[in-house]
């Protein structure tokens, strides 16, 4: 089992993103557009639809109704301005944080994002949704989602969640030099015989996880997400130097918190409120002795974060998924064998 402590993602860390933050130019008809030059169109309450030009020679294609011609980039807003009056329900970015805010009363002017009763904070900005851990948001773009991460530091793992996909690459780069490569298929097909395999459809993992990202500390790496299917979405990108914590035992437990509500009258009559859950596992891991100093650090250094834990390390493994979270342990208790470790761990995602 491993856990991938993420580094945070700073405006001198995403070094490339194709996904605008700010607003681009609006679109005009009788404007010739080049390969990749960006537009938007305006949306309700202060959104912009944004498109990317597939190729040169762009002209009198209207961005939503041409997909051959344009690609969907994302929603963005306007920067806020405090001398400009929002309406009810208008949205604002905030450049510096690069979050998005909607105002919660009409005539909102003068008033700051910080002031809880005017403005409600929504979220990351689309182009900063992915390195957003602590809020169930995702970046979504038409194309392919390729970023370039400069993180300056070793970084051995690389985890992908909240996918709408269908293939990933990842690349490492020192000095201008690949250090590494490796593109993995996420579409399958889960069956059990030969009548299964004809007639059921494809779907797509979710996430992924890799462990052997070559550890430079001066490496760029490129991150290129694709989706054949639809729209690229990506909920969290974490990076980081995965710490290994031991081998899962067998019997390890996927479950969930289930908030949906069911409500019965008085002749047993029911009335139904579906809610997102919460994914859990419960597992025990078995560890060398010698390394209950450096457990009992990761818990010291973990509690209350949100990292990724991966039960196993072979993402085409079929319990993969459903051991992967990423959020919180509930509990970290170790117990101390004669020659191992073993630890009960609660996970719970953010």
């Amino acid at each position: 089992m491993n856990v991938i402590p993420p580094i945070s993602i700073t405006d001198a860390i995403l070094t490339s993103s194709p996904v605008p933050e700010g607003v681009p130019t609006a679109y005009a008809t009788g404007t010739t557009y080049a390969a990749g030059a960006l537009v938007s169109v305006t949306g309700a309450n202060g959104a912009f639809d944004c498109f990317a030009s597939k190729k040169g020679g762009n002209v009198g294609n209207a961005p939503a109704s041409s997909p051959a011609w344009w690609v969907f980039a994302g929603t963005t807003y306007n920067v806020y301005a405090a001398g400009a009056t929002y309406a009810l329900g208008w949205r604002v970015i905030d450049p510096a944080s690069h979050q998005v805010y909607q105002s919660l009363m009409s005539g909102n002017v003068g008033n700051p994002l910080s002031d809880g009763e005017k403005w409600f904070l929504v979220g990351a900005t689309n182009r900063w949704a992915m390195f957003d851990l602590l809020r169930n948001t995702r970046t979504i773009f038409g194309g392919t989602l390729s970023v370039v991460l400069t993180p300056v530091k070793r970084v051995s793992a690389i985890a992908l969640l909240g996918l709408a996909a269908t293939s990933v690459a990842v690349t490492v780069e020192v000095a201008g030099v690949v250090a590494y490569s490796k593109t993995v298929n996420l579409i399958r097909r889960d069956v059990r015989k030969w009548s299964e395999y004809l007639r059921r459809g494809f779907r797509t993992k979710e996430s992924l996880a890799l462990f052997d990202l070559p550890p430079y500390s001066n490496a760029t790496i490129t991150v290129a997400i694709s989706n054949a299917f639809g729209n690229t979405e990506c909920g969290s990108c974490v990076v980081g130097m995965a710490e290994y914590l031991g081998g899962v035992r067998y019997s390890a437990e996927s479950d969930v918190l289930n908030f949906s509500k069911v409500k019965r009258d008085d002749d047993g009559n029911s009335e139904l409120q579906p809610k997102p859950n919460i994914p859990k596992a419960n597992l025990i891991v078995e560890t060398d002795k010698s390394l209950i100093e450096r457990l009992r650090q990761i818990r010291r250094d973990l509690d209350a974060k949100p990292v990724v834990w991966s039960g196993l390390d072979d993402s085409d493994h079929e319990y993969f998924e459903a051991l992967l979270i990423l959020g919180i342990y509930k509990r970290f208790a170790i117990n101390l064998e004669k020659t191992i470790t073993v630890t009960t761990l609660e996970l719970e995602e953010v």
